[in-house]
């Protein structure tokens, strides 16, 4: 369960080519199994030559569009790109959505794609089609291939269960308010992640490089959380590590947190501080082993969050639920000082809400989804995570919406990533801005499919969107005129940017 302690604790592409005969498999790593949420695996191969054009210079204007197979005889997953980064290892990630319906989506580790003097790809991530995850998984031991596992998502055990710690939360200074940062779509806050991980969730996943694909998955997922919950910030991850053993299986996550948040605790805890003092870290997310039916994470839950809550910086997430319910960014949402939706803090016997209270998640009035710090247990079987924080903007695909005045985890999000982002001062000092404005004014916006600072060479796309009585008429970019007039556009951040978008108006 998701457990949280207040504050001590172009062309389509053909990419995935099958084994001749597709077997069904033995128990899927990551701990699946013949499990009752699993429809059906089979073990296929990755070639190497569909993806030889993502190592070369990318170009920018139109978003490219792949297909991405699925199990043999079935129909491909056909995706517009919306995020592109090559890492100095040769690895690729590759995101995007369903052009008809947006809220189908990939987000692919394509391990090797560009390694230098060969070598085997593979892959790692998921699909999202509907109530259906199709997660990707390498086999270290079968270089080359990887496990397809077709997953219902109504069978999945409840992402969470009663239980979870309440404190009071921290009191300020009377007499001294807090002079809080602000963050805007042009100018949004980096905050710089420690991502250690256990010897047992190196184990679980079969290797760092799949270790080291989890996180990625889950820092994609959370950047992508932040944007569509219109929230100007970004995660970085500064350093990773594996840390030593300790002895037995990693316990519950309420324990790893405990001996991860103790600077004096030898086995977890001194390494994480020094680290994070090291690299200048504002967030510690540990990784563990941990059994579904134990608990999927635990994290540090700052209320409200101000300069003065830096040491409430800590979680703890399970490498399962990090793709099964998009939980690193429920853990850390904790840390942003994000709550439950309001069922599961009555269920749990959390803090009652005050009567001005509104941060809390949201679970669709029709039970088919729930935002990122709601629980699936107030609405089971029939509603899957939604890879969003509980917001008064968004609606899903049926017109239900995420959120309202008085249940709204984005509000608190805008208010805390700054002052989180301020923590530690950064190391970092090569990443990149993208300044977004529009021409003439009120003549439409622009939304980002991530919000920067960027790191070097990574691609985004970004989206036009006319105001009633006008027609998109193109973009400028860094003040040129582009010839292209489709509402995306990619755009790469090899060097600080700046994109216009314009509009006539209607004829």
């Amino acid at each position: 369960m998701r457990r949280s302690l207040l504050v001590a604790c172009t062309a389509a592409t053909a990419l995935l080519a099958p084994l001749p005969l597709a077997k069904a498999a033995p128990p899927a790593d990551g701990g699946y199994g013949h499990e009752p949420w699993v429809v059906r695996t089979a073990v296929l191969r990755a070639n190497a030559k569909e993806f030889a054009s993502l190592c070369r210079t990318q170009k920018e204007g139109v978003p490219e569009t792949r297909t991405f197979r699925l199990f043999p005889g079935t129909r491909g997953f056909t995706a517009m790109r919306d995020y592109y980064h090559k890492d100095a290892n040769g690895t690729v990630y590759w995101d995007g959505y369903d052009p008809k319906k947006p809220e189908n989506t990939v987000s692919l580790s394509i391990i090797g794609a560009c390694t230098r003097g060969g070598g085997h790809t593979t892959l790692d991530g998921v699909i999202e089609i509907g109530t259906k995850d199709y997660l990707f998984t390498p086999l270290p031991k079968q270089p080359g291939k990887y496990r397809l596992t077709e997953i219902d998502t109504l069978k999945l055990p409840p992402s969470g269960k009663p239980g979870d710690t309440v404190t009071l939360p921290r009191a300020g200074r009377p007499g001294h308010p807090e002079k809080t940062p602000k963050a805007d779509n042009n100018n949004p806050v980096a905050i710089d992640l420690l991502i250690p991980y256990t010897p047992a969730a190196v184990t679980e996943l079969g290797g760092v490089p799949e270790v080291q694909a989890r996180i990625r998955y889950g820092v994609s997922q959370l950047n992508k959380a932040f944007a569509t919950s219109h929230v100007p910030a970004s995660v970085h991850v500064v350093h990773s590590y594996q840390t030593s053993p300790f002895g037995g299986a990693d316990q519950d996550a309420s324990t790893l947190l405990n001996k991860i948040n103790k600077r004096a605790d030898l086995t977890l805890g001194s390494t994480a501080h020094l680290n994070r003092d090291l690299y200048g870290a504002d967030l510690v997310a540990l990784l563990a082993s941990i059994p579904a039916e134990n608990s999927s994470g635990s994290a540090d839950l700052p209320i409200p969050v101000s300069s003065r809550t830096s040491e409430s910086a800590y979680s703890v997430t399970s490498v399962l639920s990090v793709m099964d319910w998009d939980n690193l960014g429920h853990e850390i949402g904790h840390n942003l000082g994000m709550r439950h939706d309001r069922k599961t803090v009555a269920n749990n016997g959390e803090t009652p809400p005050g009567p001005d209270d509104t941060n809390f998640g949201w679970i669709t009035s029709d039970n088919k989804f729930h935002t990122l710090m709601a629980y699936s247990t107030p609405c089971r079987p029939t509603c899957k995570v939604i890879n969003q924080y509980s917001n008064t903007v968004n609606k899903t695909a049926d017109g239900k919406i995420l959120g309202d005045a008085k249940n709204n985890n984005a509000a608190i999000a805008q208010l805390a990533t700054p002052l989180v982002s301020d923590y530690r001062a950064t190391k970092v000092t090569n990443r990149h801005t993208l300044t977004m404005s529009v021409s003439p004014s009120g003549g439409g916006s622009i939304t980002v499919s991530e919000f920067g600072p960027y790191d070097p060479g990574t691609q985004v796309t970004l989206t036009a969107h006319p105001a009633a009585g006008f027609v998109f008429a193109g973009w400028e970019v860094d003040g040129v005129k582009q010839s292209d007039t489709t509402t995306n556009y990619q755009i790469t951040m090899d060097k600080n940017r700046s994109v216009v978008a314009l509009f006539d108006r209607a004829p």
